[in-house]
């Protein structure tokens, strides 16, 4: 019956160690998982208040305090910087230590356990991480480049005891691995953010040396094209002139002699006439339009400078609309906006009335419907007087924004468009010392952004 009753004791003995055991192994494995997640997180770019989140909870499942902070010394040297914590309102947050106390990196030495009822030993920067904390664990994590420290806070007196000091340490190692991880992935993001600055300033320069390559080019056959240009309109509106008059002469003729006016149905010179007449016209229309190219080729590669004076951007902006109303035949109605009737900049009124017209003038084209509105807000904004152009347009392709400002593109039908509006719009405003952006665009319109600097008496100085 004895040796019965011991067996039974052996039993239940063993049970609970198998209890005891497997109980610790489910909190080997959740631990593990924690582990396994943070380290995931880290490694797979995820936002860094979502490792240093598992990274808390995982140090959580061992001691529960009250406040967790990642801490690290700021670069004076006289302080502690807040990586991450538990309490987001210290996040991000340097902390300065006082003249009696030591130096920041002392604290990143050792681990230690500390307990506010030993104010000699307190330090007082952990009053300033939680007025409540009574007692904390500092523990160092040294990494390569960087002194780290994980610091738990407690608002119970003697909250940590020994053995949680030593969980801590054990775990150090693996914070240290965190913290490397995010190191390498902060340098590896400030590489690809160089790498990229470095694509776009080489990009950039190979558009402007192409910019000043089509410059040049533009000079060279603006001038060996404009003067047989002129000739050509020369003669043609000379060629004109004489058709008038042959058709005056045959028309006397005619009246006098019925031979002559026999002979001129015959030869149904009339039509010859009419005929000549209208291709006379195209003519000149081609030779126009071809002068005009060459017109603002010239002003692509040599814009004028001269003639800078006060401008009054209201009235600038009244005068482009009356000579657009003039030029468009469909009904476009355009709309003026103004935080005030004296707003004022310097420079080229030739010029800047060229910028809004061909910012209206493309508003109007990409208008194809009949409730067409074009609204011009007038805005300062610091020291800047800001023009501000949208339509109700259909907007501009996405595969088209890259190449709006490039020399010769256009979204025009051929014939409408020389593809010189934009660039030479843009010099322009550079050259005022301002500039010229596509806002936005879409299905319900466009905007356009003129930005210039004010007048004032110390700039015209």
């Amino acid at each position: 019956m004895g040796r019965q009753m011991s067996n039974k004791n052996q039993q239940e003995v063993l049970l609970n160690q198998l209890k005891a055991e497997n109980q610790k192994l489910q909190e080997f494995k959740k631990l593990n998982n924690l582990m396994l997640k943070t380290m995931q997180a880290f490694t797979e770019n995820i936002d860094q208040s979502v490792p240093f989140s598992s990274l808390f909870s995982l140090i959580a499942q061992e001691v529960n305090p009250d406040i967790q902070l990642i801490i690290t010394c700021n670069q004076q040297g006289d302080g502690v910087y807040v990586v991450a914590s538990t309490n987001k309102e210290l996040e991000g947050k340097d902390f300065i230590l006082k003249n009696t106390e030591v130096n920041a990196k002392n604290i990143f030495d050792k681990s230690a356990v500390f307990n506010s009822q030993v104010k000699s030993a307190w330090p007082s920067i952990l009053q300033e991480f939680s007025a409540l904390a009574s007692s904390a664990i500092i523990q160092p994590v040294k990494i390569t480049n960087r002194c780290y420290a994980i610091v738990l806070l407690m608002n119970n007196a003697n909250g940590f005891s020994a053995e949680a000091s030593s969980v801590i340490s054990n775990y150090s190692s693996f914070i240290a691995s965190i913290l490397t991880l995010m190191e390498y992935r902060h340098v590896s993001k400030e590489r690809d953010n160089l790498f990229a600055q470095q694509k776009r300033m080489e990009t950039s320069m190979a558009r402007q040396g192409k910019l000043a390559a089509i410059g040049q080019l533009a000079a060279g056959v603006a001038h060996e094209l404009n003067n047989p240009l002129g000739f050509i309109y020369s003669n043609l509106n000379t060629f004109k002139l004489y058709i008038e008059d042959i058709e005056t002469f045959i028309s006397n003729a005619c009246k006098k002699s019925s031979d002559t006016d026999n002979l001129y149905n015959k030869s149904n010179l009339q039509f010859i006439i009419d005929d000549s007449k209208e291709l006379l016209s195209e003519s000149l229309e081609g030779a126009r339009r071809a002068r005009d190219i060459i017109k603002n080729l010239r002003n692509f590669s040599h814009p004028d400078e001269t003639t800078i004076s006060k401008v009054n951007i209201l009235k600038l902006v009244e005068d482009a609309i009356k000579i657009a109303n003039t030029q468009f035949k469909k009904q476009t109605k355009i709309l003026i906006k103004s935080e005030n009737q004296d707003f004022w900049i310097e420079g080229n009124i030739t010029q800047l009335c060229q910028v809004i017209l061909n910012l209206i003038s493309n508003a109007h084209h990409s208008i194809n419907h009949s409730n067409g509105l074009i609204e011009i807000n007038i805005i300062r904004t610091a020291s800047w007087i800001n023009i501000e152009v949208i339509d109700n347009g259909n907007g501009i392709d996405k595969a088209d924004i890259p190449h709006l400002f490039e020399p010769f593109f256009t979204t025009k039908e051929i014939g409408q468009g020389t593809g010189l509006g934009l660039p030479i719009s843009r010099a322009i405003v550079e050259q005022h010392n301002g500039c010229l952006a596509l806002d936005y665009t879409g299905s319900k319109g466009t905007k356009f952004i003129i930005s210039l600097p004010e007048y004032t008496n110390a700039s015209s100085n």
